[in-house]
């Protein structure tokens, strides 16, 4: 039987999706031309950007510059995919703006396409992380032992504040099962010994 390797990916990727779904279901349910739901929903947005964000600049910092070292041609891609995909989040935020001026259909009007630029965004997402849970572990896996996966993980949450790092957990925590919350509860804990 193999044993099963470090996967630096699996936990932040399934709350970014839950961030990203949660999302795309809020604002398939907001009525935009109701300035409540509307900003709601450019709350929701602008939290989930932020996330991804973060971890993409995390990833930046941390994983492509190692992943560099090993395969340079795919970091310069993951690197153009991170700029692609700020771009995409930039697609969905400069049109909240629009919404004071607009009379209630044009808002309904406006309020799909909000809609539609985040899905599109959503689907960017998925294909990048899927890319990166596929080729860039198995790079990682082919160059790195687990205890170096786990160092890069380690500087990752370094740079994280702890206040953030208890938004992160609660983001993370419903997105991941039993075996990996507990997992990560013994981590934390070996840490703190």
């Amino acid at each position: 039987m193999k044993t099963a390797r470090y996967e630096p990916f699996t936990a932040i990727h399934k709350a970014l999706r839950r961030q990203l779904f949660e999302t795309a279901i809020a604002l398939g349910r907001t009525d935009f031309a109701a300035p409540d739901e509307r900003a709601a929903a450019a709350r929701a947005v602008e939290a989930c950007n932020a996330f991804l964000r973060e971890h993409a600049e995390h990833e930046d910092h941390h994983v492509v510059t190692t992943v560099l070292t090993f395969a340079p041609e795919l970091a310069t891609e993951l690197d153009h995919e991170h700029v692609s995909l700020e771009r995409a989040a930039i697609a969905v935020e400069s049109l909240f703006p629009r919404f004071a001026a607009l009379d209630a259909e044009s808002c309904h009007a406006l309020g799909g396409e909000v809609s539609r630029r985040f899905l599109a965004l959503v689907a960017q997402q998925i294909h990048h992380m899927a890319r990166e849970e596929h080729e860039v572990t198995a790079l990682l896996w082919d160059h790195l032992d687990d205890a170096a996966l786990e160092a890069i993980t380690g500087r990752i949450l370094a740079d994280i504040p702890p206040a953030r790092m208890a938004e992160w957990g609660a983001v993370i925590a419903p997105a991941i099962n039993r075996r990996e919350r507990e997992g990560q509860k013994k981590g934390a804990e070996a840490k703190a010994a």
